[in-house]
């Protein structure tokens, strides 16, 4: 069986507009084993509207789905991120440890608004990138000035950013417009890792498994393996 990671996900309780209580969280975790994920970084928002509860309140929380994960499987891993919404203070947030980087790495899971253009989001990548972290751009297919052109994708890339797909716009659950630029990235090479964005248990839920298959079938089950596993990988690895 594949095992997968997903480096996308909405699972703490209560912390933001994902599982609302460690019930759904139970359960979301559940469907996610089910799937073939096996390790999971929990990716909060950081966000005005969504939620932006302090780091220590996200590691209490972290806490708890562990031990959840680990009545499932003592394989079963998870790990926390954030999800930060690009705002000309988050700058200052990272320096300032407000904000959390994915798994302690300096890497970090940046999302915009879809409408935002490509100059905001470019500085935006800018600005994140010197404060030191490497960015993971969330959810790339949602952005509409990269839709309409993904010559700006490949500039982002050849900046050192990296994109970040949804399991199910892969599998067309984000419509056919954004199925035809995650093939066209996929195609490209431009996909880092794939996440399941992950908000509850009937809308959105953690599911991995059709898209990796999909991809395996098109691509070839290293490529499927790359950006479901290996890249994801290594942001998880210990430190030496």
């Amino acid at each position: 069986m594949d095992r997968y990671i997903d480096m996308h996900c909405h699972i703490l309780p209560g912390v933001d507009d994902g599982a609302q209580n460690l019930e759904e969280t139970r359960q979301m975790l559940q469907i996610a084993f089910n799937e073939g994920t096996r390790l999971i970084i929990a990716t909060p928002h950081h966000h005005p509207r969504r939620g932006h509860k302090r780091p220590e309140i996200l590691n209490e929380q972290l806490r708890l789905v562990r031990a959840e994960a680990a009545k499932i499987s003592d394989k079963f891993r998870i790990y926390l991120g954030t999800e930060v919404f690009f705002g000309q203070d988050v700058p200052e947030k990272i320096n300032r440890g407000e904000i959390l980087t994915m798994n302690k790495r300096n890497t970090v899971l940046l999302e915009f608004s879809p409408s935002d253009g490509y100059d905001y989001i470019r500085q935006g990548v800018q600005q994140v990138q010197m404060t030191g972290n490497q960015v993971i751009i969330a959810h790339a297919e949602r952005y509409q000035c990269l839709l309409d052109d993904i010559g700006y994708a490949e500039e982002l890339c050849d900046m050192g950013a990296s994109i970040q797909v949804n399991a199910g716009s892969i599998i067309g659950d984000g419509g056919r417009r954004a199925k035809k630029f995650v093939k066209e990235l996929m195609d490209e090479d431009m996909v880092f890792g794939v996440g399941t964005d992950a908000h509850g248990v009937q809308t959105r839920a953690p599911k991995m498994k059709k898209a990796a298959d999909y991809v395996k079938k098109k691509y070839g089950e290293e490529y499927m393996r790359r950006i479901f596993f290996d890249n994801a990988a290594t942001l998880l690895r210990k430190r030496k």
